[in-house]
């Protein structure tokens, strides 16, 4: 299964369009200088896992780090090591390899990386870091970042921005779709793929009530996958009458205290989307809803479920 993932993230990101796309995210980059330039220290040996177009390992040579290994299994780190050179880096070492192949020469005091996928986990984010970090990470070493919230919220989007479910939308004319939701004719034309769509940016109005993460966790401590949750209960009250148009994936990335990147469609647009699941109710103010999420597999949220209970 993680190479199944490995050659993926190989083809979505082997291009300069992807990465055009996160490099112009400057809540991204600005996070990640934040983060590196306060948490590298002068001396310190550094390697950036998943280098991509070298941008980690660039800034933690500026940040003071001794060495860097900048690991990467694409073909694109051909472009990073041409940025080097035009840059005059003469402390990053270019290693085209896939990480759990690839052992550096010496340990390390930071592993640096942006193994994060929409939902935080789809990029193979445990599999790689947890084993990286046990071959590679001297005791008390760190990885930046390594704790991680994250949310799945029911929310309500800007009425203009909104896609109801086929039998709730208002035609004009008096045309009523209502009884369409309970129609065997149409459930023959409902493949069950609109469950879940991506909520366009600058959507989502309001969360349902304040958002809070179902799971927390740090890689500098977690033993293994297998060690997480994958079932949660939300229980939320309407912090106001409102459309709850589904259940809205974010994370949050922690370098320290004061820099947190997040990926909530609440705050600025960044490279990554965000995953709904559909709901399409309307509630009134200080009404419950309990919801069941189940993730059937980490690195892939099409096998996750939400249901109301």
């Amino acid at each position: 299964m993680e190479l199944l993932y490995d050659q993926e993230n190989g083809s979505n990101f082997g291009g300069l369009e992807s990465h055009e796309e996160m490099l112009s995210d400057t809540v991204r980059v600005d996070a990640y200088h934040r983060g590196i330039h306060r948490n590298v220290r002068p001396g310190d040996v550094v390697l950036d896992l998943g280098t991509g177009t070298g941008l980690l390992a660039f800034m933690a040579s500026r940040a003071g780090a001794k060495k860097v290994y900048a690991v990467e299994h694409a073909d694109v780190i051909e472009i990073a090591r041409e940025i080097g050179r035009l840059n005059g880096f003469t402390n990053i070492e270019f290693v085209q390899a896939n990480s759990r192949e690839y052992t550096p020469p010496e340990k390390v005091d930071v592993i640096v990386h942006e193994q994060m996928g929409d939902e935080l986990f789809n990029e193979n984010l445990l599999q790689n870091l947890l084993d990286v970090r046990d071959r590679a990470l001297r005791p008390g070493g760190r990885i930046l970042p390594a704790r991680f919230r994250l949310y799945a919220e029911p929310v309500t989007m800007h009425p203009t921005m909104r896609v109801r479910r086929f039998w709730n939308i208002d035609l004009p004319d008096g045309i009523d779709l209502a009884a369409m939701e309970r129609s065997s004719l149409a459930g023959r034309f409902d493949s069950g793929r609109n469950e879940q769509i991506w909520a366009r940016a600058g959507s989502v109005a309001a969360a349902f009530d304040t958002p809070r993460p179902i799971l927390e966790l740090d890689l500098d401590t977690l033993v293994s996958a297998d060690s997480l949750p994958t079932e949660f209960v939300v229980e939320r009250t309407a912090s106001a009458d409102m459309i709850v148009d589904g259940t809205c994936v974010w994370f949050e990335a922690i370098f320290d205290d004061d820099t947190v990147l997040s990926t909530s469609p609440l705050g600025p647009n960044t490279s990554w989307g965000n995953r709904l699941f559909r709901l399409d109710r309307e509630f009134v103010q200080g009404e419950q809803l309990r919801l069941k999420i189940t993730m059937g597999q980490l690195v892939d949220a099409s096998t996750w479920t939400v249901t109301q209970l």
